[in-house]
Protein backbone atom coordinates (compact mmCIF):
# COMPACT_ATOMS: atom_id res chain seq x y z
CA UNK A 1 0.00 0.00 0.00
CA UNK A 2 1.24 3.48 -0.86
CA UNK A 3 0.88 5.88 2.01
CA UNK A 4 0.97 9.49 0.87
CA UNK A 5 1.84 12.53 2.86
CA UNK A 6 -1.85 13.26 3.29
CA UNK A 7 -2.55 10.12 5.29
CA UNK A 8 0.74 9.41 6.98
CA UNK A 9 2.16 12.61 8.43
CA UNK A 10 1.17 14.64 11.41
CA UNK A 11 1.98 18.24 10.69
CA UNK A 12 5.71 18.05 11.38
CA UNK A 13 8.33 18.60 8.74
CA UNK A 14 9.27 15.74 6.44
CA UNK A 15 12.54 14.08 7.57
CA UNK A 16 13.36 12.65 4.14
CA UNK A 17 13.56 16.14 2.66
CA UNK A 18 16.24 17.06 5.18
CA UNK A 19 18.08 13.90 4.17
CA UNK A 20 17.84 14.76 0.49
CA UNK A 21 19.26 18.18 1.23
CA UNK A 22 22.03 16.52 3.21
CA UNK A 23 22.75 14.27 0.24
CA UNK A 24 22.94 17.31 -2.04
CA UNK A 25 25.44 19.14 0.14
CA UNK A 26 27.58 16.02 0.61
CA UNK A 27 27.78 15.61 -3.17
CA UNK A 28 28.85 19.24 -3.53
CA UNK A 29 31.41 18.92 -0.73
CA UNK A 30 32.87 15.78 -2.28
CA UNK A 31 33.16 17.59 -5.60
CA UNK A 32 34.87 20.66 -4.17
CA UNK A 33 36.95 19.29 -1.28
CA UNK A 34 38.32 16.08 -2.77
CA UNK A 35 39.50 17.47 -6.08
CA UNK A 36 42.47 15.76 -7.68
CA UNK A 37 44.18 15.84 -11.04
CA UNK A 38 45.10 12.19 -11.48
CA UNK A 39 47.98 10.90 -13.51
CA UNK A 40 46.44 8.87 -16.39
CA UNK A 41 49.07 6.21 -15.70
CA UNK A 42 48.75 6.41 -11.93
CA UNK A 43 46.81 4.39 -9.40
CA UNK A 44 43.51 2.94 -10.61
CA UNK A 45 41.94 3.79 -7.26
CA UNK A 46 42.99 7.44 -7.49
CA UNK A 47 41.65 7.69 -11.04
CA UNK A 48 38.39 5.99 -10.01
CA UNK A 49 37.85 8.37 -7.09
CA UNK A 50 38.70 11.34 -9.30
CA UNK A 51 36.19 10.23 -11.94
CA UNK A 52 33.48 9.69 -9.33
CA UNK A 53 34.21 13.06 -7.80
CA UNK A 54 33.96 14.80 -11.15
CA UNK A 55 30.33 13.67 -11.39
CA UNK A 56 29.19 14.89 -7.99
CA UNK A 57 28.49 18.40 -9.30
CA UNK A 58 24.98 16.97 -9.69
CA UNK A 59 24.36 17.89 -6.05
CA UNK A 60 23.62 21.42 -7.22
CA UNK A 61 20.81 20.10 -9.41
CA UNK A 62 19.35 18.18 -6.49
CA UNK A 63 19.32 21.47 -4.56
CA UNK A 64 17.50 23.12 -7.48
CA UNK A 65 14.83 20.42 -7.64
CA UNK A 66 14.29 20.56 -3.87
CA UNK A 67 13.99 24.34 -3.87
CA UNK A 68 11.55 24.34 -6.76
CA UNK A 69 9.41 21.71 -5.06
CA UNK A 70 9.31 23.34 -1.64
CA UNK A 71 8.83 26.91 -2.76
CA UNK A 72 6.19 26.12 -5.36
CA UNK A 73 4.23 24.23 -2.72
CA UNK A 74 4.49 27.07 -0.21
CA UNK A 75 3.45 29.67 -2.77
CA UNK A 76 0.51 27.68 -4.08
CA UNK A 77 -0.74 26.84 -0.59
CA UNK A 78 -0.67 30.47 0.53
CA UNK A 79 -2.26 32.06 -2.53
CA UNK A 80 -5.29 33.08 -0.47
CA UNK A 81 -3.15 34.66 2.24
CA UNK A 82 -3.73 38.36 2.85
CA UNK A 83 0.03 38.87 3.09
CA UNK A 84 1.15 36.46 0.36
CA UNK A 85 4.08 38.54 -0.89
CA UNK A 86 5.09 40.04 2.45
CA UNK A 87 5.29 36.67 4.18
CA UNK A 88 7.15 34.90 1.40
CA UNK A 89 9.73 37.58 0.70
CA UNK A 90 10.14 38.33 4.40
CA UNK A 91 10.90 34.73 5.27
CA UNK A 92 13.21 34.23 2.32
CA UNK A 93 15.10 37.41 3.20
CA UNK A 94 15.65 36.23 6.78
CA UNK A 95 16.82 32.80 5.62
CA UNK A 96 19.15 33.85 2.83
CA UNK A 97 20.50 37.39 3.07
CA UNK A 98 21.98 37.69 6.60
CA UNK A 99 24.48 34.83 6.31
CA UNK A 100 25.30 35.55 2.67
CA UNK A 101 26.07 39.22 3.18
CA UNK A 102 27.74 38.72 6.56
CA UNK A 103 30.17 36.28 4.96
CA UNK A 104 30.68 38.43 1.87
CA UNK A 105 31.41 41.59 3.85
CA UNK A 106 33.67 39.63 6.21
CA UNK A 107 35.90 38.30 3.45
CA UNK A 108 35.92 41.67 1.68
CA UNK A 109 37.07 43.33 4.90
CA UNK A 110 39.75 40.72 5.55
CA UNK A 111 40.93 40.98 1.94
CA UNK A 112 41.51 44.73 2.16
CA UNK A 113 43.06 44.41 5.62
CA UNK A 114 45.63 42.00 4.15
CA UNK A 115 46.40 44.19 1.15
CA UNK A 116 44.20 42.52 -1.47
CA UNK A 117 41.49 44.12 -3.57
CA UNK A 118 38.03 43.46 -4.97
CA UNK A 119 37.31 44.44 -8.55
CA UNK A 120 34.29 46.05 -10.14
CA UNK A 121 32.02 45.09 -11.74
CA UNK A 122 32.93 41.61 -10.48
CA UNK A 123 32.24 42.41 -6.84
CA UNK A 124 28.95 44.04 -7.82
CA UNK A 125 27.80 40.76 -9.38
CA UNK A 126 28.20 39.02 -6.04
CA UNK A 127 26.61 41.82 -4.05
CA UNK A 128 23.51 41.76 -6.27
CA UNK A 129 23.09 38.00 -6.81
CA UNK A 130 23.73 38.38 -10.54
CA UNK A 131 26.85 36.28 -11.11
CA UNK A 132 24.70 33.74 -12.94
CA UNK A 133 23.70 36.37 -15.49
CA UNK A 134 27.24 36.45 -16.84
CA UNK A 135 28.18 33.87 -19.45
CA UNK A 136 31.78 33.98 -18.24
CA UNK A 137 33.37 33.23 -14.89
CA UNK A 138 33.24 36.38 -12.76
CA UNK A 139 36.58 37.57 -11.33
CA UNK A 140 35.98 39.63 -8.20
CA UNK A 141 39.18 39.61 -6.13
CA UNK A 142 42.90 38.90 -6.22
CA UNK A 143 42.83 37.34 -2.74
CA UNK A 144 44.02 33.75 -3.38
CA UNK A 145 42.21 32.31 -0.36
CA UNK A 146 38.77 33.61 -1.43
CA UNK A 147 36.64 31.29 -3.53
CA UNK A 148 33.03 32.31 -4.07
CA UNK A 149 32.58 31.16 -7.66
CA UNK A 150 30.04 28.57 -6.52
CA UNK A 151 27.71 31.39 -5.46
CA UNK A 152 26.37 31.36 -9.01
CA UNK A 153 23.88 28.69 -7.92
CA UNK A 154 22.64 30.91 -5.08
CA UNK A 155 22.14 33.64 -7.67
CA UNK A 156 20.06 31.31 -9.85
CA UNK A 157 17.86 30.41 -6.89
CA UNK A 158 17.48 34.01 -5.72
CA UNK A 159 16.35 35.12 -9.16
CA UNK A 160 13.84 32.27 -9.15
CA UNK A 161 12.60 33.33 -5.68
CA UNK A 162 12.05 36.87 -6.92
CA UNK A 163 10.12 36.00 -10.06
CA UNK A 164 8.24 32.78 -9.25
CA UNK A 165 5.86 34.23 -6.60
CA UNK A 166 4.66 36.76 -9.18
CA UNK A 167 4.05 34.05 -11.78
CA UNK A 168 2.09 31.82 -9.40
CA UNK A 169 0.04 34.75 -8.10
CA UNK A 170 -0.81 35.74 -11.65
CA UNK A 171 -1.67 32.26 -12.95
CA UNK A 172 -3.39 30.99 -9.77
CA UNK A 173 -4.56 27.53 -10.92
CA UNK A 174 -2.55 24.29 -10.95
CA UNK A 175 -3.33 23.73 -14.61
CA UNK A 176 -2.04 27.13 -15.70
CA UNK A 177 1.04 26.93 -13.49
CA UNK A 178 1.86 23.42 -14.74
CA UNK A 179 1.44 24.56 -18.35
CA UNK A 180 3.80 27.47 -17.74
CA UNK A 181 6.33 25.11 -16.16
CA UNK A 182 6.25 22.78 -19.15
CA UNK A 183 6.63 25.64 -21.62
CA UNK A 184 9.51 27.34 -19.81
CA UNK A 185 11.32 24.09 -18.95
CA UNK A 186 11.11 22.98 -22.59
CA UNK A 187 12.33 26.40 -23.71
CA UNK A 188 15.29 26.08 -21.34
CA UNK A 189 16.27 22.78 -22.95
CA UNK A 190 15.91 24.27 -26.42
CA UNK A 191 18.07 27.21 -25.36
CA UNK A 192 20.84 24.88 -24.20
CA UNK A 193 20.65 22.99 -27.49
CA UNK A 194 20.96 26.28 -29.36
CA UNK A 195 23.90 27.43 -27.25
CA UNK A 196 25.65 24.10 -27.76
CA UNK A 197 25.17 23.68 -31.49
CA UNK A 198 25.40 27.34 -32.54
CA UNK A 199 28.93 27.56 -31.19
CA UNK A 200 28.15 29.90 -28.29
CA UNK A 201 29.51 27.41 -25.75
CA UNK A 202 32.83 27.29 -27.61
CA UNK A 203 33.32 30.95 -26.67
CA UNK A 204 31.37 30.94 -23.40
CA UNK A 205 31.57 27.41 -21.96
CA UNK A 206 29.78 28.38 -18.74
CA UNK A 207 26.73 29.59 -20.66
CA UNK A 208 25.32 26.08 -20.65
CA UNK A 209 25.99 25.32 -16.99
CA UNK A 210 25.89 28.40 -14.76
CA UNK A 211 23.93 30.94 -16.81
CA UNK A 212 20.49 31.43 -15.26
CA UNK A 213 18.37 31.12 -18.42
CA UNK A 214 20.00 27.72 -19.02
CA UNK A 215 19.31 26.38 -15.53
CA UNK A 216 15.77 27.21 -14.48
CA UNK A 217 14.33 23.91 -15.69
CA UNK A 218 15.50 21.91 -12.64
CA UNK A 219 13.73 24.34 -10.30
CA UNK A 220 10.61 24.19 -12.45
CA UNK A 221 10.62 20.39 -12.60
CA UNK A 222 10.70 20.36 -8.81
CA UNK A 223 7.74 22.72 -8.87
CA UNK A 224 5.86 20.32 -11.11
CA UNK A 225 6.20 17.59 -8.47
CA UNK A 226 4.75 19.98 -5.87
CA UNK A 227 1.69 20.50 -8.06
CA UNK A 228 1.36 16.80 -8.89
CA UNK A 229 1.10 15.72 -5.25
CA UNK A 230 -1.61 18.33 -4.77
CA UNK A 231 -3.67 16.87 -7.60
CA UNK A 232 -5.52 13.70 -8.53
CA UNK A 233 -2.20 12.33 -9.77
CA UNK A 234 -0.74 12.22 -6.25
CA UNK A 235 -1.10 8.50 -5.59
CA UNK A 236 0.25 7.21 -8.94
CA UNK A 237 3.10 9.73 -8.87
CA UNK A 238 4.22 8.61 -5.42
CA UNK A 239 3.62 4.94 -6.18
CA UNK A 240 5.66 4.79 -9.39
CA UNK A 241 8.27 7.46 -8.74
CA UNK A 242 10.81 4.82 -7.69
CA UNK A 243 10.65 3.21 -11.13
CA UNK A 244 11.10 6.55 -12.86
CA UNK A 245 14.11 7.31 -10.66
CA UNK A 246 15.77 3.95 -11.28
CA UNK A 247 15.20 4.30 -15.02
CA UNK A 248 16.67 7.80 -15.16
CA UNK A 249 19.57 6.96 -12.86
CA UNK A 250 20.41 3.84 -14.89
CA UNK A 251 20.43 5.86 -18.09
CA UNK A 252 22.69 8.55 -16.63
CA UNK A 253 25.11 6.07 -15.06
CA UNK A 254 25.25 3.99 -18.24
CA UNK A 255 26.13 7.07 -20.27
CA UNK A 256 28.77 8.14 -17.75
CA UNK A 257 30.39 4.71 -17.80
CA UNK A 258 30.28 4.52 -21.59
CA UNK A 259 31.64 8.04 -22.11
CA UNK A 260 34.11 7.87 -19.25
CA UNK A 261 32.81 10.89 -17.34
CA UNK A 262 29.66 12.85 -16.63
CA UNK A 263 30.66 16.51 -16.88
CA UNK A 264 28.44 19.15 -18.54
CA UNK A 265 31.25 21.44 -19.73
CA UNK A 266 32.42 20.32 -23.14
CA UNK A 267 29.91 17.48 -23.38
CA UNK A 268 27.08 18.17 -25.81
CA UNK A 269 24.86 15.40 -24.40
CA UNK A 270 25.29 16.05 -20.67
CA UNK A 271 25.11 19.82 -21.09
CA UNK A 272 21.82 19.72 -22.97
CA UNK A 273 19.49 16.72 -22.69
CA UNK A 274 21.51 15.32 -19.80
CA UNK A 275 20.62 18.23 -17.51
CA UNK A 276 16.93 17.73 -18.23
CA UNK A 277 17.11 13.99 -17.60
CA UNK A 278 19.04 14.72 -14.40
CA UNK A 279 16.32 17.09 -13.22
CA UNK A 280 13.59 14.54 -13.96
CA UNK A 281 15.58 11.82 -12.20
CA UNK A 282 16.05 13.89 -9.05
CA UNK A 283 12.39 14.91 -9.15
CA UNK A 284 11.48 11.22 -9.23
CA UNK A 285 13.81 10.56 -6.30
CA UNK A 286 12.13 13.36 -4.39
CA UNK A 287 8.66 11.98 -5.10
CA UNK A 288 9.73 8.46 -4.16
CA UNK A 289 11.04 9.78 -0.84
CA UNK A 290 7.65 11.33 -0.07
CA UNK A 291 6.06 7.87 -0.03
CA UNK A 292 6.56 7.10 3.65
CA UNK A 293 6.33 3.33 3.14
CA UNK A 294 9.19 3.31 0.63
CA UNK A 295 12.79 2.41 1.24
CA UNK A 296 13.75 5.82 -0.12
CA UNK A 297 11.96 7.58 2.73
CA UNK A 298 13.81 5.40 5.23
CA UNK A 299 17.21 6.00 3.63
CA UNK A 300 16.85 9.77 3.49
CA UNK A 301 15.44 9.98 7.01
CA UNK A 302 18.85 8.82 8.23
CA UNK A 303 20.02 11.13 11.06
CA UNK A 304 23.46 11.64 9.51
CA UNK A 305 22.00 12.90 6.23
CA UNK A 306 19.49 15.02 8.13
CA UNK A 307 22.32 16.56 10.16
CA UNK A 308 24.09 17.69 7.00
CA UNK A 309 20.77 18.87 5.60
CA UNK A 310 20.15 21.07 8.63
CA UNK A 311 23.46 22.88 8.26
CA UNK A 312 23.67 22.73 4.46
CA UNK A 313 23.37 26.46 3.81
CA UNK A 314 26.29 27.37 6.05
CA UNK A 315 28.33 24.49 4.66
CA UNK A 316 27.68 25.72 1.14
CA UNK A 317 28.65 29.29 2.00
CA UNK A 318 31.84 28.54 3.93
CA UNK A 319 33.49 25.43 2.55
CA UNK A 320 35.11 26.63 -0.68
CA UNK A 321 36.88 29.69 0.72
CA UNK A 322 37.88 27.64 3.75
CA UNK A 323 39.44 25.06 1.44
CA UNK A 324 41.36 27.73 -0.45
CA UNK A 325 42.56 29.31 2.79
CA UNK A 326 43.75 25.96 4.15
CA UNK A 327 45.47 24.71 0.99
CA UNK A 328 48.87 26.28 1.69
CA UNK A 329 48.55 25.61 5.40
CA UNK A 330 47.77 21.91 5.06
CA UNK A 331 49.64 21.01 1.88
CA UNK A 332 53.30 20.86 3.02
CA UNK A 333 52.77 19.02 6.35
CA UNK A 334 50.35 16.52 4.81
CA UNK A 335 52.74 15.75 1.95
CA UNK A 336 55.50 15.07 4.45
CA UNK A 337 53.47 12.46 6.33
CA UNK A 338 51.21 10.85 3.72
CA UNK A 339 53.67 10.11 0.86
CA UNK A 340 50.62 9.17 -1.20
CA UNK A 341 48.47 11.26 -3.49
CA UNK A 342 45.34 9.36 -2.48
CA UNK A 343 46.00 9.80 1.24
CA UNK A 344 46.90 13.45 0.69
CA UNK A 345 43.61 14.16 -1.10
CA UNK A 346 41.56 12.27 1.48
CA UNK A 347 43.31 13.78 4.51
CA UNK A 348 43.08 17.31 3.16
CA UNK A 349 39.44 16.86 2.20
CA UNK A 350 38.34 15.43 5.53
CA UNK A 351 40.17 18.10 7.55
CA UNK A 352 38.50 20.89 5.57
CA UNK A 353 35.17 19.06 5.81
CA UNK A 354 35.47 18.85 9.60
CA UNK A 355 36.38 22.53 9.84
CA UNK A 356 33.48 23.46 7.56
CA UNK A 357 31.02 21.46 9.64
CA UNK A 358 32.25 23.06 12.87
CA UNK A 359 31.94 26.58 11.49
CA UNK A 360 28.54 25.88 9.91
CA UNK A 361 27.14 24.47 13.17
CA UNK A 362 28.43 27.41 15.22
CA UNK A 363 27.13 29.83 12.61
CA UNK A 364 23.67 28.31 12.66
CA UNK A 365 23.36 27.99 16.41
CA UNK A 366 24.79 31.40 17.36
CA UNK A 367 23.95 33.61 14.37
CA UNK A 368 21.37 32.23 11.96
CA UNK A 369 18.96 30.80 14.52
CA UNK A 370 18.37 34.16 16.21
CA UNK A 371 17.58 35.76 12.86
CA UNK A 372 15.32 32.89 11.82
CA UNK A 373 13.27 33.40 14.97
CA UNK A 374 12.07 36.67 13.41
CA UNK A 375 10.05 34.62 10.93
CA UNK A 376 7.24 34.67 13.48
CA UNK A 377 6.48 38.19 12.28
CA UNK A 378 5.76 36.83 8.81
CA UNK A 379 3.20 34.24 9.82
CA UNK A 380 0.55 33.00 7.43
CA UNK A 381 -2.79 33.38 9.14
CA UNK A 382 -4.59 31.28 6.52
CA UNK A 383 -5.29 27.68 7.64
CA UNK A 384 -3.76 25.10 5.33
CA UNK A 385 -4.68 21.51 4.51
CA UNK A 386 -2.69 18.84 6.32
CA UNK A 387 -0.43 18.13 3.36
CA UNK A 388 0.31 21.80 2.94
CA UNK A 389 1.34 22.19 6.58
CA UNK A 390 3.82 19.36 6.18
CA UNK A 391 5.45 20.89 3.13
CA UNK A 392 5.46 24.37 4.64
CA UNK A 393 7.11 23.09 7.80
CA UNK A 394 9.70 21.24 5.75
CA UNK A 395 10.91 24.30 3.89
CA UNK A 396 10.79 26.58 6.89
CA UNK A 397 12.70 24.12 9.08
CA UNK A 398 15.50 23.67 6.58
CA UNK A 399 18.32 25.70 5.15
CA UNK A 400 18.16 26.73 1.52
CA UNK A 401 21.29 26.39 -0.47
Amino acid sequence: MTRTLDDSTTGRHIPALDGLRGTAILLVLFDHLFWSNPNPEGSFLVRLIANLRSSTWVGVDLFFVLSGFLLTGILYDTLSSKHYFRNFYGRRTLRIFPLYYAFLFLIIGISYARGYHWFFPGALYYLTYTTSLSMSAVAATNAPWVNVEHFWSLAVEEQFYLAWPLVIYWLKTKRKIATAILIVATSTLLLRLYLQFSGVTAKFPYSIYSWSPSRFDALLIGGLVALAIRSRFRVPVLRWAWLSFLSGASLLVAYGVWYGSFIPLGNAVVGTVGLTVLGLTFASLLAASLNTTSGFAAVFSNPVLRFFGKYSYGLYIYHYSLKSAMDDLLGPPLRSVTHSKLLLVLAHGFIVLAASVLIAVLSYEYFEKAILSLKRYFHDETPSPKLDRDVAAAVEASAVA
